[in-house]
């Protein structure tokens, strides 16, 4: 019995996944953050508010992203946004000298290059899979992970061997000749393409998958709902990406070598790249919400455990590992449930708008954790109110209706 195609579709989609800008730009910055403050003299607020300006940028470009991926199709939309973002990293460490050169930078990697996040990725498998869709889902937002596992050990060794821009060149390389190719030459934006149906089933199964089945299950719920995974997602990010931006320099202050600290930050990774993959594989069974609300608890416990004083290896993995689990679980989780509430012909739209609202979230994290260490000298304020944030947010998940599915969990 032959591969259904699909699932190549998904380890591409992973690859290129792990060279987005969630990995390359933002969530890379954290290992930047000590060699820049140092030979620039610039606070860790001046250098968060990169972070601010790139999500505040993406948020605003992700529903014409959408729109432009519905109309257009992934693949158009994708592979010129990963050259601009491949462009807009290798300018860093040749441009930049005052802190407003990285603010810009970082503005227009996430206005211009906001075609290379997930959406374009998940649109096209949202069209390769029904049934397990969740699964699909899961294992390419992995690569989300992967990106995480690997590029704080690489940036780390690279900045410790030849400076702090030569982590800059290596990441604009990769995006040129890894995640471009993916986008130009491998994906495709339907198993129609390729003479196939969704899943690799027969004829038929593509009028279910377009989103004749999905929806809200009690009338005119459909607003709430929207409005509700608007709110909680943003809470999320704030939460997690503000943590995930200063992670290194907490561990680093707590009196952890960096090269430890950074291999912290592996360890996120592969607590995000474990958790996608079987959370994918969780909401293609149970009601996905519900394991959202598990998530976030965990999450939450995480988070105070690092305000309790994790400052050992054996602690701070296991503390890292429980944080790791909701950002494991996130973007997957935003794609399903938009898929699943509101259908994917319109797929683009809504979660573009949606993620642009858990990137308005995330807009102001960084900068709200470097504030709080600017002025009380410790993070551990930050930590207990973003833990708390998390149990509303995991409440309100409980409260979510069913929506209907042909194949999904939740009938």
């Amino acid at each position: 019995m032959r591969l259904f195609r699909g699932w190549w579709m998904v380890a591409a989609s992973a690859v290129g996944l792990s060279t987005n800008p969630g990995q390359f730009a933002f969530g890379a910055l954290g290992v930047f953050m000590l060699p820049l403050t140092r030979e620039f003299g610039w606070s860790r607020t001046d250098v968060s508010l990169a972070l601010t300006a790139f999500t505040v940028a993406l948020a605003m470009a992700l529903p014409v992203v959408g729109l432009l991926v519905d109309r257009y199709g992934g693949r158009r939309v994708l592979f010129p946004s990963v050259l601009i973002f491949g462009v807009l990293l290798l300018a860093i460490p040749l441009t930049v000298s005052r802190a407003w050169h990285l603010w810009l930078l970082f503005l227009l990697i996430g206005s211009l290059a906001a075609g290379a996040n997930a959406l374009p990725y998940l649109r096209i498998l949202g069209a390769w899979f029904d049934r397990r869709r969740g699964l699909a889902f899961g294992l390419a937002m992995a690569g989300g992970g992967l990106g995480y596992t690997y590029v704080p050990p690489l940036l780390q060794w690279l900045i410790g061997q030849w400076g702090w821009r030569s982590g800059y060149i290596a990441l604009g390389t990769m995006v040129l000749l890894i995640a471009a190719p993916i986008a130009g030459l491998i994906l495709r934006d339907t198993p129609e393409e390729a003479g196939l149906h969704p899943d690799g089933e027969g004829q038929g199964t593509e009028i279910r998958e377009q989103g004749s089945g999905a929806g809200v299950r009690e009338p005119g719920a459909g607003r709430s709902v929207f409005l509700l995974l608007l709110g909680v997602f943003a809470i999320l990010s704030l939460c997690l990406y503000g943590l995930l931006a200063h992670l290194v320099p907490m561990l680093v202050d707590r009196g952890i070598r960096p090269t430890d600290a950074a291999w912290a930050a592996a360890l996120l990774g592969i607590a995000i790249l474990v958790s996608r993959a079987g959370i994918g594989y969780l909401i293609d069974r149970w009601f996905a919400p519900h394991i959202a609300a598990a998530c976030f608890i965990l999450s939450a416990l995480g988070l105070a455990w690092f305000a309790a004083g994790a400052d050992d290896r054996i602690s701070v993995g296991i503390a890292t590992c429980l944080v790791g689990v909701s950002i494991g679980a996130e973007i997957d989780l935003l794609a399903f449930l938009t898929s699943r509430y509101f259908g994917l012909r319109r797929f683009g739209t809504f979660y573009g708008i949606m993620f642009a609202g858990f990137l308005l979230g995330a807009a102001p994290g960084p900068v709200v954790y470097g504030a709080v260490f600017d002025a009380r000298g410790s993070y551990d304020p930050a930590l207990i109110g973003a833990a708390g944030l998390l149990v509303v947010a995991a409440l309100v998940m409980l409260i979510l209706p069913q929506y209907r599915s042909d194949h999904g969990a939740g009938q």
